[in-house]
């Protein structure tokens, strides 16, 4: 009678966990909801990556949208469930000066908004380079940047850039790696001088 209830019971743990780890397969996840309306994610993207939409298809789990920006023309693969964009890439980089001014000398190495084949690094292309997140970030919080960090969360890639502000505070200004858009500024407590003053 115990070789039955140890049976029986492995069985039941054995098939909750197999239960569980079947829920976590992405395509697991996207069978149990039903995906997002085209709109609803072409939205989604123009609110963070303004331009003009080209074209957008549904292709099984995931929304092809194509793009127009100043700087080119991108690909968005976003997923058709949770609606997270799982990587951008620049097909077509505007050079036109009429179209676009360029930001760096016309002798220096592309960015790492430009992605080919040959790229071997995270499917994702980053169209803010650290350089101008830093920018963007002292311009946010009108300081000079400090420190800069590449950091990804499930919502995609982000710069965590280190401001140092006249008044002598620091601020913390998270500054989206694709859009370039200022998701956050954490001011840090002022040095313990300050606060015996």
């Amino acid at each position: 009678m115990k070789a039955i209830y140890v049976w029986v019971m492995g069985g039941t743990v054995a098939a909750i966990l197999i239960t569980i780890c079947l829920l976590q397969w992405p395509w697991a996840r996207s069978l149990a909801a039903s995906p997002l309306e085209e709109k609803t994610v072409i939205q989604s993207i123009l609110h963070q990556y303004p331009g003009e939409v080209l074209e957008s298809k549904r292709l099984d789990h995931y929304y092809l949208v194509k793009l127009e920006r100043a700087k080119g023309k991108y690909e968005i693969k976003v997923n058709a469930y949770d609606g997270i964009i799982e990587s951008i890439t620049q097909t077509q980089a505007y050079q036109d000066t009429q179209r676009e001014p360029q930001d760096h000398d016309p002798g220096s190495p592309p960015s790492k908004n430009i992605s080919g084949p040959d790229s071997n690094s995270d499917p994702v292309s980053f169209v803010i380079t650290e350089k101008e997140a830093a920018q963007l970030a002292a311009k946010a919080v009108n300081g000079t940047s400090d420190d800069i960090e590449l950091h990804r969360n499930e919502k995609g890639f982000y710069y965590l850039v280190e401001i140092e502000v006249k008044d002598g505070r620091e601020a913390v200004v998270q500054v989206s790696a694709v859009s370039g858009s200022i998701d956050s500024v954490t001011w840090e407590k002022e040095k313990q001088g300050r606060d015996d003053e």
